[in-house]
């Protein structure tokens, strides 16, 4: 008889990892507190992309593998990468930029384009800005990768309980509706919140939540082709550079910092992005997206608004995933921290943790649960 295991969390970590230890024969049972994607697994920018982070990479273009093996109708991967723009109204340090990364990232063949070539390139654009070209960038529906992933989880046989808070308690998992389940091992992949369920037992992880707001458009014709970021990409997943960004737009007497970014799919095109330490007013945060984002994209003023969105993205303090067996918690397993990375990693981290469940693999060093940083000073022997 194969393991009997409960994962915590119907994200993309949750999904992806019951779906493959099904598919080794452990009898699994998934608990979702609310919905599947609910929440940064279902409200992201809509693109898989390369982490810009050598720890990382090897888990993106895992999980570009994994994509294209599930064989979804509705999860349909090109095989070329629409491309990424780094916008910089800077020649200079676009071009600083396209150097920089050609050093760290040569695989995505980082280009340097003057302003005339990006408006040819995307002419909804305005004028005048230069880029950093990269060969990444795979704009999905932002809930479709979870949704596939779930649908495969259900046709190996496991068993969905969405709408259930859970709870880690000694000897099991205590369940909203009073039940509880007593599995051979639990994996708590229940990002941002991850914390929070493994407090009662005495330990911790460095994850602290950073909230966004996305605004998904209709733009037609207008909307690009490219994935578009304004260039700061590779300080988004540094929490030391996001709180410095928050500190100086409060000095500014903005208290909302923003990243411009967008990425269509399937005839939306989501507008982002935050991160915000606390829970925002989605309303205000939105009108602040669009008249920014307008700035880059005049088209954005007039476009229909479908849906504004917001969620938690669980951001580890060095950020990159925790991932493995919990120092102290016989039994216990997370997979959880990918801050922005989520949706682009998280396959290949889901096959990490059942690897390290199944068949007691090593997790790197560089993602492991155990890794220093992760330890608290109080140490817990409890199992489930």
């Amino acid at each position: 008889m194969g393991l009997d295991l409960v994962v915590i969390g119907g994200g993309i970590i949750g999904c992806s990892a019951a779906a493959l230890a099904a598919e080794r024969g452990a009898s699994v049972t998934l608990v979702e507190a609310t919905s599947i994607g609910a929440g940064a697994s279902g409200r992201n920018l809509g693109a898989l992309q390369h982490p810009f982070d050598p720890v990382l990479a090897p888990l993106f273009h895992d999980s570009l593998r994994r994509y294209r093996a599930l064989e979804d109708a509705a999860l349909s991967l090109p095989e070329r990468p629409s491309g990424l723009l780094l916008l910089n109204a800077s020649a200079d340090a676009a071009a600083e930029q396209a150097g920089h990364l050609a050093a760290q990232v040569p695989e995505l063949d980082p280009t340097f384009l003057e302003a005339d070539a990006v408006a040819r390139m995307e002419p909804s654009l305005v004028g005048g800005l230069a880029a950093c070209r990269l060969e990444t960038g795979f704009p999905i529906p932002p809930a479709a990768a979870t949704q596939a992933w779930a649908r495969l989880a259900q046709s190996r046989g496991v068993d969905f309980r969405v709408g259930l808070a859970a709870a880690l308690a000694p000897g099991g998992v205590q369940l909203a509706d009073g039940s509880r389940l007593a599995p051979d091992a639990v994996l708590v992949a229940a990002g941002p919140w991850t914390p929070d369920l493994l407090a009662p037992l005495g330990r911790s992880l460095p994850i602290v939540r950073t909230w966004g707001v996305t605004v998904q458009l209709r733009l037609g014709d207008a909307a690009p082709h490219h994935v578009v970021e304004e260039d700061e990409v590779d300080a988004v997943n540094r929490p030391a550079v996001a709180a410095g960004r928050a500190r100086d737009a409060s000095s500014r007497g903005d208290d909302v910092p923003s990243l411009f970014s967008l990425a269509s799919a399937g005839g939306v095109t989501t507008l982002g992005s935050t991160f915000l330490p606390d829970q925002p007013d989605p309303q205000r945060v939105s009108r602040l997206l669009l008249e920014r984002g307008a700035a880059f994209l005049p088209a954005i003023a007039g476009a229909e608004v479908v849906e504004v969105r917001v969620c938690a993205r669980p951001q580890s303090i060095d950020g990159r995933p925790f991932i493995g067996p919990v120092p102290g918690l016989g039994g216990v397993h997370v997979c959880a921290g990918h801050g922005p990375w989520g949706i682009s990693t998280g396959p290949a981290s889901a096959a990490l943790a059942v690897d390290a469940l199944l068949d007691g693999a090593r997790v790197p060093a560089a993602l492991s649960a155990g890794r220093s940083s992760a330890v608290p000073a109080r140490r817990s022997q409890m199992s489930i």
